[in-house]
């Protein structure tokens, strides 16, 4: 047996028995792996990287490296608007590591919108939402709660934007506010229950501050949970659906999936449990080397009377941005909300859609956990489009966009606005 693998068995249970009984018996004593899969007919396919690309499981890492640095930064950090950027500066310049431990916080809040993502792009490319052979399978729930997720995740990203109380916090949620504003009837009521009064200020922070630190993290924890639980109780991940059966409605023994024999299959939790450890090894490791050659720069503080100019959102959240200014039509004496139809409507129709897709795709079941099939060919375009959309107007709206919402090629220079 290799070093690595000696070094693993130490890490999942401290022992290698021989025995199928003692393998059994060893899961059943560790309380932290009992989320995992013990059925003798999952396949190697099924975790495989090609099939899974582990992107949950990296999502759920860099969560917990996000929760693990929240914590030391709020050992420092004042939810004041007196003294809010100037606690983050003294992290940044003065406490040791302190620059590391924001720039690790930032760093993982990027990746973690990256790869919640393509994670949720994984699962409609591989059609995991859809029922497939398993009766007891809900893979729509799954679905529903990862989109929950993804907003989970943006609601972080964003609310972790404003804390440091910057130029560029300040007039991004100067931007999400007035989007909310623009709602018609409840809008002036939302924005002024949001902000805790009529302007920002210290209500406000504090709001943010306690959705960020507590309620937030809380539901995603909640909703990650559940996520791996359904998972499990579903049977596995999608892909197990192509698991042939004979007419008796017995396994056969030589069951197959893309070619693999029954004899492929994985025997028991460890090694899966080892293939965890390693991403999530490798996951952290990568982390950290972003955060130590990637700094994350601190902008001037607030200034409520001078805007950034141009005054641009988060970049994770630029397309909605490009969509307001965008949408927003003057025509005579008419015009059109861009606040409400691109910031409100246009988000509101594609989260809409991503939740209705279980229902109405008609792909057969032998479709379900296989990237790309062919049957599910025009769901795929529609997605792709759409997703090359937003992805293109983030990187209009940060290289295109100038002073005064102007468009200038990337290569152009930006004109000195005083």
């Amino acid at each position: 047996m290799g070093i690595w693998n000696r070094l693993s068995n130490k890490i999942v249970s401290g022992w290698d028995p021989a025995e199928s009984l003692q393998k059994s018996d060893a899961i059943d004593r560790i309380f932290w792996i009992h989320f995992l899969p013990t059925d003798n007919d999952v396949t190697r396919e099924s975790y495989s990287i090609r099939y899974s690309l582990y992107l949950g499981t990296i999502a759920a890492v860099i969560f917990t490296i996000l929760c693990a640095t929240g914590l030391l930064l709020m050992l420092r950090y004042v939810p004041s608007v007196e003294r809010a950027y100037w606690s983050v500066k003294d992290l940044q310049f003065i406490f040791p590591f302190g620059w590391f431990i924001r720039d690790l916080h930032r760093i993982s809040a990027y990746l973690m919108i990256v790869f919640v993502f393509l994670h949720l792009c994984r699962t409609f490319y591989t059609g995991a939402f859809k029922k497939g052979r398993r009766k007891k399978t809900n893979g729509w729930i799954n679905w529903m709660t990862g989109i929950m997720l993804l907003v989970l995740t943006l609601g972080m990203a964003f609310t972790g934007y404003v804390l440091p109380w910057d130029q560029v916090g300040y007039w991004g949620a100067t931007i999400g506010t007035n989007i909310m504003k623009s709602i018609p009837v409840i809008g002036d009521w939302l924005r002024y229950f949001v902000l805790g009064g009529n302007e920002l200020g210290q209500n406000f922070l504090i709001r943010i501050y306690a959705l960020h630190v507590f309620l937030l993290p809380l539901l995603t924890v909640l909703f990650i949970s559940y996520h791996f639980w359904r998972n499990r109780a579903d049977g596995g991940m999608a892909c197990e659906d192509n698991i042939e059966e004979d007419s008796s409605g017995e396994n056969n023994a030589t069951q197959t999936f893309s070619g693999l024999e029954k004899d492929e299959a994985l025997n028991r939790t460890p090694m899966f449990l080892k293939r965890l450890i390693w991403v999530s090894l490798a996951t952290t490791a990568l982390t950290i080397l972003l955060a130590l050659f990637v700094s994350i720069p601190l902008n001037a503080p607030a200034n409520p009377i001078m805007a950034e100019n141009p005054a641009k959102a988060p970049w994770f959240l630029l397309w909605l941005q490009e969509l307001v200014a965008s949408t927003t039509i003057s025509v005579g004496p008419y015009r059109i909300n861009g606040g409400f139809v691109g910031g409100v409507i246009i988000p509101s129709l594609l989260l809409t859609w991503l939740a209705l897709v279980p229902f109405f795709d008609n792909s057969p079941y032998v479709a379900t956990g296989v990237w790309f099939h062919r049957s599910r060919l025009r769901q795929n375009i529609v997605f792709t489009i759409i997703l090359l959309a937003i992805i293109c107007l983030i990187f209009f709206t940060y290289f295109c966009r100038g002073p005064n919402w102007i468009f200038y090629w990337p290569w152009e220079a930006w004109p000195e606005v005083h």
